[in-house]
C-alpha cells in the first residue's frame, strides 16, 4: 500500500539545510546556479536569501566557508569573517572590477596575512556559482600546492549542501563541478610552462617572487586567460628582493603602467601580531623611527605590543631587522630595499631623504639644475641570466641638493639601451651620458654615439676613470645621503642598489 503523502507547509530554505535535503539545481541566463523546489517556488524571502549569497561575497564567506585556524581550538572550524587585511584586498578587487569589468591585481603583503585563504575562497564562490568556468591556481612548490588544494576541499566538504555544487569525478589536483560544467585546478611552477592547455576564466598565482621559470609560466597563463569582462588574474608574493619578475610587475603597477594595480598590505595590520610589553620597555631610535615610517606612510600608529612582537621576529632571523623588512615589510620600499647587513645606504636613510618631487621656489616654479647626466652601467651581456643596465637621471640643483628623479633600468640589448640612454638625454635635457671607463665606459661612448649617428642625434659621453674600488667610490655619495643633501624623488624605486 502506497503510503500517504505528508500534508502541511513545505519546509523553508534552511529547515531543508537542516534536514540535509537538497534542491534540484537550475540555471539561469547569466550561468549562476538557483536551487529550487519542484513546486512551489521558493518564496520570495528564500529568494532574497539564496541570491544574497550568490551576490554578497562576504555574507557567503561568513556563513558558507570553514578554514583552518591559527590557534589551537577544540571546537568545529571557524567560518571564514575577513581580517583587516583580508577586507582591504576584498575592497581593492571590487573597486578594480566595477570600473574596468574585470580583475589584474598584484598583491605584496607580509607573511601569514590570509591573502591565500581569501583567494581561494574568492574563486570557490565564484566557480561554484556560476556554468562553464574555470580557476587555476599555481603555487611555488608542491607543498604549497597540496595546502591550496586542501584548503579549497575544506571549503567544499563544510559548504551547506543547500548551496554546494554537485561534484563530478575529481583527483588530487582538480575539484570538477560536473553539473556546471566548472572546475577548480591547482598546479606547481616547475621546469616547463603551466596552464597553456585550457582556458582558465579565473588565475591565482601564489609566492610568484620564488617561481622558477616564472617568465615562461607567466606567458603560459597570460595565453590561457582571455581579456573578457569577468576575468581575474591576482598575482601574490612576499618580497625576494629587487630582482626578478615579481619586482618588475610591482614597480611597473607601482609607476602606473599597464592593467595591473599594486596592492600592499603592511603587517601591522593584523590583529594576531603582538606580543606582552615586559617591563621596563623602552623605544629606541630606531623604533621611533620605524613608527614614524609607519605614521607616514598609512596613517597608522604603532602600539607597544607591536614593538614587543617585532622584536622577537628580529631577534631569531639571521640579518635581523632586514630580513623582518623583507618578510614584514611596512611599506613596499621595505619590501624590495631590504639592505644588507653593512650596506652603505640602507632603507632609513633612504626614505628619510626621500622627496615627492624636485624642489621648487617660492611662487611654485622648479628649481633651475645646475647640472643634469644620465648614469648607464652596462650588464656584461644582453642574455637571459645577466643583470639588468642600469640607467638612472640625476643633477644639482640650485639649492645645492642632489636629486635622482628617473630610472629606467632594465633588461636591454647593446643597440636597446643605448637608445633608452638617449632618449632620457634628450627628454631631460642632461648635459651628459656617463660611463665608467674601467667596467663599461668604452662600451658605454662606442653604444652610444653609434646609435646617437644612426638616430642623427647629438649627445655628449663622458667617460670617467676608477682609481678605487666600488666601496670606496661609493661612500661620498652615500655621506650626501647620511647628511640630507641626496635624495630619491617620487615613490619608485631603482630596480637595484649598489
Amino acid at each position: 500500500m502506497m503510503a500517504a503523502r505528508p500534508t502541511g507547509p513545505r519546509p523553508s530554505l534552511h529547515q531543508q539545510l537542516a534536514r540535509g535535503r537538497r534542491p534540484r539545481e537550475l540555471r539561469s541566463r547569466d550561468g549562476r546556479t538557483e536551487p529550487a523546489q519542484k513546486k512551489p517556488q521558493l518564496s520570495p524571502r528564500e529568494k532574497a536569501i539564496r541570491k544574497r549569497l550568490r551576490d554578497d561575497f562576504q555574507h557567503y564567506a561568513a556563513k558558507c566557508l570553514r578554514i583552518r585556524p591559527k590557534e589551537v581550538t577544540g571546537g568545529e572550524l571557524p567560518s571564514l569573517k575577513l581580517n583587516p587585511a583580508q577586507l582591504y584586498i576584498h575592497e581593492r578587487l571590487e573597486a578594480q572590477l566595477k570600473r574596468t569589468g574585470r580583475v589584474r591585481a598584484i598583491i605584496l603583503k607580509g607573511r601569514q596575512q590570509g591573502c591565500t585563504t581569501y583567494v581561494e575562497a574568492r574563486f570557490y564562490w565564484k566557480v561554484s556559482h556560476r556554468m562553464g568556468v574555470r580557476a587555476f591556481i599555481l603555487t611555488h612548490e608542491d607543498a604549497a600546492t597540496a595546502n591550496v588544494f586542501e584548503m579549497a576541499k575544506r571549503y567544499h566538504d563544510n559548504c551547506p549542501e543547500l548551496v554546494r555544487p554537485s561534484l563530478g569525478a575529481s583527483n588530487a589536483k582538480e575539484i570538477v563541478f560536473d553539473k556546471l560544467s566548472s572546475g577548480y585546478k591547482v598546479g606547481t611552477a616547475g621546469s616547463k610552462g603551466t596552464g597553456r592547455s585550457s582556458t582558465i576564466q579565473y588565475f591565482h598565482g601564489s609566492e610568484v617572487a620564488f617561481w622558477p621559470n616564472a617568465a615562461t609560466h607567466m606567458r603560459g597563463v597570460l595565453e590561457a586567460v582571455p581579456n573578457a569582462a569577468g576575468t581575474e588574474v591576482i598575482l601574490e608574493s612576499t618580497s625576494d628582493g629587487p630582482q626578478g619578475l615579481f619586482h618588475r610587475l610591482c614597480m611597473a603597477a607601482l609607476a602606473g603602467e599597464g592593467d595591473y594595480e599594486l596592492i600592499f598590505v603592511p603587517w601591522f595590520w593584523q590583529p594576531e601580531y603582538r606580543s606582552p610589553v615586559p617591563a621596563g620597555f623602552e623605544r629606541t631610535s630606531e623604533e621611533e623611527k620605524y613608527a614614524a615610517l609607519c605614521r607616514k606612510a598609512h596613517g597608522y600608529e604603532l602600539d607597544d605590543e607591536q614593538l614587543a612582537w617585532r622584536r622577537g621576529k628580529i631577534a631569531v632571523y639571521e640579518k635581523g631587522v632586514h630580513d623582518f623588512r623583507r618578510e614584514y615589510p611596512a611599506t613596499v620600499e621595505e619590501a624590495f630595499a631590504a639592505a644588507a647587513v653593512g650596506a652603505l645606504w640602507t632603507v632609513d636613510v633612504l626614505e628619510r631623504t626621500r622627496v615627492k618631487e624636485l624642489p621648487r621656489d617660492a611662487e611654485g616654479n622648479p628649481l633651475p639644475m645646475l647640472r643634469v647626466v644620465v648614469a648607464v652601467d652596462p650588464a656584461g651581456g644582453d642574455g637571459p641570466n645577466n643583470d639588468e643596465v642600469g640607467i638612472v637621471c640625476a643633477g644639482k640643483a640650485s639649492d645645492g641638493h642632489a636629486y635622482v628623479w628617473r630610472d629606467d633600468s632594465g633588461k636591454y640589448s647593446a643597440e636597446g639601451w643605448a637608445a633608452k640612454a638617449l632618449a632620457v638625454y634628450e627628454k631631460e635635457n642632461a648635459d651628459a651620458v656617463v660611463g665608467e671607463k674601467n667596467f663599461g665606459g668604452d662600451m658605454v661612448e662606442t653604444n652610444v654615439r653609434v646609435k646617437a649617428r644612426e638616430m642623427k642625434k647629438h649627445v655628449r659621453v663622458k667617460v670617467v676613470t676608477a682609481s678605487r674600488g666600488k666601496a670606496k667610490r661609493a661612500e661620498p655619495v652615500a655621506a650626501l645621503f647620511e647628511r640630507g643633501t641626496a635624495h630619491h624623488v617620487g615613490r619608485r624605486l631603482p630596480s637595484r642598489t649598489s
